[in-house]
């Protein structure tokens, strides 16, 4: 169709201005390119700040399976198990706290062979989501728990 032809409305459509803006994009490469920058930094940012969750959650496995090997090897929860607890806890700079269920003990807090013990640790994470300049961090709180079964290795002769 003949531009001489075209009434009013039809050579100031938002169509034609738009296909008009597509071509004639002098100097917008370097706008693709900053923002294109930007969301890939961002995405950058966010997943190293999910791998620090991560990390915490191996972190706090790690302290509860090395517990309960302690607990499986010694037949008792003895002062060992609380020492590798709190110097595991010293070394990830982890607080959780240690329950120590569905377990029976024979004479004196004795675990005897092959029962069976659950060793049940939380935590809770603090993510901070950002930090402004004028104002505390904005933070979740993410829960973690870890649970791991074990049985006991030591034969205990009780007495009758």
């Amino acid at each position: 169709m003949n531009s001489r032809h075209q009434s009013m409305g039809e050579r100031n459509s938002p169509l034609l201005l738009f296909q008009r803006l597509l071509h004639d994009r002098k100097g917008s490469s370097y706008f693709d390119l900053m923002i294109k920058t930007l969301v890939v930094i961002t995405l950058m940012v966010t997943v190293l700040s999910f791998l620090g969750i991560f990390t915490t959650y191996l972190n706090l496995n790690h302290i509860c399976r090395r517990v309960v090997r302690v607990v499986e090897l010694e037949g008792q929860v003895s002062d060992k198990a609380y020492d590798v607890f709190y110097r595991l806890k010293q070394q990830t700079g982890l607080s959780p706290e240690m329950i120590i269920e569905d377990v029976d003990y024979h004479d004196n807090q004795k675990i005897q062979l092959r029962d069976t013990f659950t060793i049940t640790m939380t935590y809770s994470h603090p993510f901070t989501i950002f930090t402004p300049s004028f104002a505390p961090p904005v933070k979740i709180m993410i829960p973690m728990r870890v649970s791991i079964t074990g049985m006991s290795e030591k034969y205990w002769k009780l007495s009758d």
